[in-house]
């Protein structure tokens, strides 16, 4: 989810399948310090909700610009990715949010952390159902555009309606969601504490000595290889890493016949969100004798970690992704990965 940085047409529609699918891929006080500091004294947050209560807000998002007249106090999130995500990091709870039900993968460990099981969901594995949502009688309303477009006019008649896309860099989308929510302040204190984690993740890796990362996944008949505009490209970078996309696109779509184009890489990752795929790819010749995959510095990443390191990273996350992120990564560098024939 990184849109400031340009992207193909064709490119964008790709991620939006496949981030629908959940093919990108904390502890309780790991949650509770990404929460800490979002309260304020009674007086003083009826003195701001009082000024909120008359203030008009234009929110630019991914349908355009949505005018938000006062505070929203019944907020309806349509999925459970980083729509979903993000107002939790700002402190704020949703009536109800929308359960995709994607890759059977149930609760991620730092949704639970945040509280999500005492929240009420509503299935939204297919097509928003706009009368669902009425139901809950929202004054905002909360999701992925891929979700919330085709029904876009209808949730309109609802509620204001804020969309981020898939493409949306986490920082962009937590300050979207929270000036659509009237907690700006919790926004700067959130990114600056994710802030604070990649700085010291970057730190306890030290550049590992400079070697190039790629990223290389099959799903399906396809390889799919990240570019620098992707998510994990982004990040990568952010933890003072040299990240080699293939392309300055979010990624390419290739065959399994050009896994070669991985050579340059000495550290090599797979997102496996597909097993089987992920097993053709490490059975095939080409992919086993590329540098990496022989030097015992590549690894497929579980789909609980690529979740958390590529599809949802945000402050709910970053907790859980940065350290074991850094301790797969610190393997690979030390040839500690997995030993392909």
């Amino acid at each position: 989810m990184y849109g400031t940085i340009r992207e193909s047409p064709k490119t964008a529609e790709l991620v939006d399948q496949l981030s629908r699918r959940g093919f990108f891929g904390v502890g309780a006080a790991a949650a509770a310090a990404i929460l800490a500091g979002c309260s304020m004294s009674s007086d003083a947050a009826d003195a701001a909700d009082a000024a909120d209560a008359g203030e008009q807000r234009q929110v630019i998002n991914a349908l355009g610009t949505t005018t938000i007249s006062g505070k929203p106090e019944r907020i309806v999130v349509a999925s459970d990715f980083t729509d979903l995500e993000f107002l939790l990091s700002l402190g704020v709870h949703p009536v109800a949010y929308g359960n995709t039900g994607a890759w059977d993968r149930g609760v991620l460990p730092w949704q639970s952390a945040a509280g999500i099981a005492d929240l009420e969901s509503f299935d939204t594995a297919g097509e928003i159902n706009p009368e669902i949502i009425a139901r809950y009688s929202p004054d905002l309303i909360i999701g992925m555009k891929t979700y919330l477009e085709p029904a876009a006019e209808k949730l309109s008649r609802i509620a204001p309606v804020v969309a981020l896309d898939w493409t949306t860099s986490w920082r962009d989308g937590i300050a979207t969601v929270a000036q659509a929510a009237f907690v700006d302040e919790a926004a700067t204190a959130a990114i600056a504490r994710t802030d604070a984690l990649i700085a010291d993740t970057a730190a306890s890796l030290n550049g590992l000595g400079g070697k190039a990362i790629m990223i290389g996944s099959m799903y399906g008949d396809q390889l799919y290889v990240q570019g620098d505009a992707s998510a994990p490209g982004v990040l990568l970078r952010e933890l003072g890493l040299n990240y080699r996309g293939y392309n300055a696109d979010q990624m390419a779509a290739l065959s399994m016949e050009q896994a070669g184009v991985l050579a340059p890489a000495d550290i090599l990752l797979s997102l496996a969100s597909d097993p089987e795929a992920t097993a053709r790819l490490e059975n095939f010749a080409v992919f086993q004798n590329l540098p990496a995959v022989k030097a015992r510095a590549y690894a497929p990443v579980e789909l609980l970690l690529s979740n958390a390191f590529v599809d949802n990273f945000g402050p709910l996350s970053a907790p859980y992704a940065l350290p074991q992120l850094a301790e797969l990564l610190t393997g690979l560098a030390a040839g500690q990965g997995k030993q392909l024939a």
